[in-house]
């Protein structure tokens, strides 16, 4: 192509009107071809000329990136020509609206910055969107040994990121399952042997009309309180690590959800948190088990009170969408930082000084057991949403590797 136009060019003073004719037609079918050939990657591209002015983009850049190049420049702009249009004043940075993604490729094309490559986390616009996650590399655009320009490449790595953090829990519970009956041994029986002993010493202190002053009470809660920590953190380790019996009959979801709702109502009403419950009427059973169903949805009723030591509002609501049923459970509390929304489900992850990081281990393994999903939306500083997808009818074993979950992004409505 280079080769042709050079040609062609060199030649052009000695053609005559057909023969021009001819040649910028062959020209104008090149970059019609080049136009389509960009236009059918699925990264995005932008070329900018030495003074740093888009002259050509494809759809996926746009796409990606939520703006319209197709305003600012003129496609078939070449590399010697300025780029036209609207906006033609303004650097190629500048019409990036994304305000991290314009700052890196403006520091890398001034040479500002040596890293020529950089992953974006993009938290989602609106509360039912995802996260995305965007590579960008910025690089020089070569004609004839001499850099002419710059070529920005925009990749949209969001499935890949997700399936390698879904592999990264997997993984994790796996490993978690070697160990978990050595802990069992090498922890719980001699925990039980300790509080048992203590118990024996009191009643022994009792026995004799020995009176336990102060200080040896205060030593003895504590050795309660610890033992009783400890006990808890095998506990739920157990919980989350080990095979499930789970025994599934119909649950109905909407009971299942008043009943939390009345345990926790008074422990909620006394630090300030109210609750609105939105149950859709006629909800069908699924096939579940209601004893660790419970179980998940009181991790996250735990967590989200956690979340409001001020008070605040708490959301549960239920809905049938196509052949799932959908819990959203909504908190007004501190929310969770961006570079922890895809650490919350691993294992010993917490950020609260008393947390075993096991509750949503175990509420995401239970879910997954019942060939559901979770999905979970934080804006930090106004609260978190964690949306559970539950299969109306469960259609054999689908378990932690099943692929069916609930497509949230098919549903527009869902708040």
């Amino acid at each position: 192509m280079r080769e042709f136009m050079r040609r062609g060019i060199q030649k052009s003073p000695n053609m005559n009107e057909a023969q021009l004719r001819t040649f910028v037609k062959l020209l104008a079918n090149e970059y019609s071809l080049l136009d389509s050939v960009m236009d059918s990657l699925n990264d995005g591209v932008i070329v900018a000329d030495s003074e740093n002015k888009i002259i050509k983009s494809n759809r996926a850049a746009e796409r990606i990136l939520g703006t319209s190049f197709r305003g600012t420049s003129l496609r078939s702009s070449s590399l010697g020509g300025s780029a036209l249009g609207e906006g033609h004043e303004k650097n190629v940075w500048e019409h990036i609206k994304i305000q991290d993604i314009a700052d890196f490729v403006s520091s890398v094309i001034q040479n500002e910055s040596g890293q020529t490559s950089k992953e974006f986390n993009l938290k989602a616009d609106k509360p039912e969107g995802k996260n995305k996650y965007i590579e960008v590399s910025v690089l020089p655009l070569v004609n004839e040994k001499k850099i002419q320009g710059t070529i920005i490449m925009i990749a949209d790595i969001t499935e890949k990121r997700i399936e390698e953090i879904k592999n990264r829990r997997l993984e994790n519970l796996a490993s978690l399952t070697n160990v978990a009956a050595a802990v069992a041994h090498e922890i719980k029986n001699p925990l039980a042997a300790i509080s048992i002993h203590l118990q024996l010493l009191k009643k022994n202190f009792t026995a004799c009309n020995l009176s336990i002053n102060q200080k040896a009470q205060k030593h003895i809660g504590v050795i309660e309180e610890e033992i009783e920590r400890l006990n808890k953190i095998v506990v739920d380790f157990l919980f989350a690590v080990r095979p499930l019996k789970f025994e599934f009959v119909p649950v109905d979801i909407n009971a299942l959800l008043k009943n939390l709702y009345d345990t926790f109502f008074d422990e909620f009403n006394d630090s300030g948190i109210t609750i609105a419950l939105s149950f859709s009427k006629e909800l069908p059973k699924i096939q579940g088990d209601e004893r660790f169903l419970r179980q998940a949805f009181m991790n996250v009723l735990t967590n989200a009170k956690a979340a409001m030591p001020n008070g605040g509002f708490l959301d549960i609501s239920t809905k049938a969408v196509n052949d799932f049923i959908i819990i959203t459970i909504s908190d007004s509390g501190q929310g969770i930082l961006p570079e922890d929304m895809h650490k919350i489900f691993e294992p010993y992850f917490t950020t609260k000084h008393d947390g075993t990081g096991l509750g949503l281990t175990m509420t995401y393994k239970v879910i997954k057991e019942h060939g559901g999903d979770i999905n979970v939306y934080s804006d930090y500083g106004m609260g978190t949403s964690f949306k559970f997808s539950l299969p109306i009818e469960r259609k054999g074993a689908m378990l932690l590797l099943s692929d069916k979950t609930f497509d949230f992004d098919s549903v527009k409505d869902i708040k």
